[in-house]
């Protein structure tokens, strides 16, 4: 039988170790998320992360994920934020396109692109999106957010003790 070599035994600890590296690391999926100063909707917000942003993850707890940004901030976003970062692979054509703007990644966190919306746009010549453009501009305080969740007895206020 042959002896494993010295440099398998390298290979396998290195991708085992970017395995776990890389499954520590997120990106920022939506428009915008603010980084919290605990794992709670309603808890201070500490910055405000944007899409494609990257962060580390330290720990987790009940859907929160405790991150590390690259300036250094420390704090919980909601997986639903955030995605996997994926493994980048070197395109063999310079003409084409490996990344997604801010505005692209919105758009596909809604469902639509620009080639789709366009489309739709075209068919229904008479359909506003002014209302949902207004929709996406309301900011909620995180002191009524927490209002609303102990009032209609959600979330941890609907808990029992």
């Amino acid at each position: 039988m042959k002896k494993p070599s010295l440099l398998s035994g390298i290979l396998i600890v290195f991708f085992l170790l970017v395995s776990i590296l890389i499954a520590k690391s997120f990106v920022v999926k939506i428009s915008s998320t603010h980084l919290r100063a605990e794992p709670q909707f309603y808890a201070q917000s500490l910055a405000v992360l944007k899409a494609g942003e990257s962060v580390e993850q330290l720990e987790t707890k009940e859907g929160w994920i405790k991150v590390k940004t690259s300036r250094g901030l420390t704090g919980w976003v909601h997986s639903c934020a955030v995605k996997p970062k994926g493994v980048a692979l070197l395109a063999s054509a310079s003409s084409l396109k490996t990344d997604a703007s801010a505005d692209e990644v919105a758009l596909a966190g809604k469902g639509f692109n620009k080639q789709v919306e366009g489309e739709y746009k075209a068919r229904n010549p008479n359909i506003s999106f002014a209302m949902v453009d207004k929709m996406l501009q309301l900011k909620i305080s995180p002191s009524s957010i927490k209002t609303f969740l102990a009032r209609g007895k959600l979330g941890e206020f609907g808990r029992e003790k």
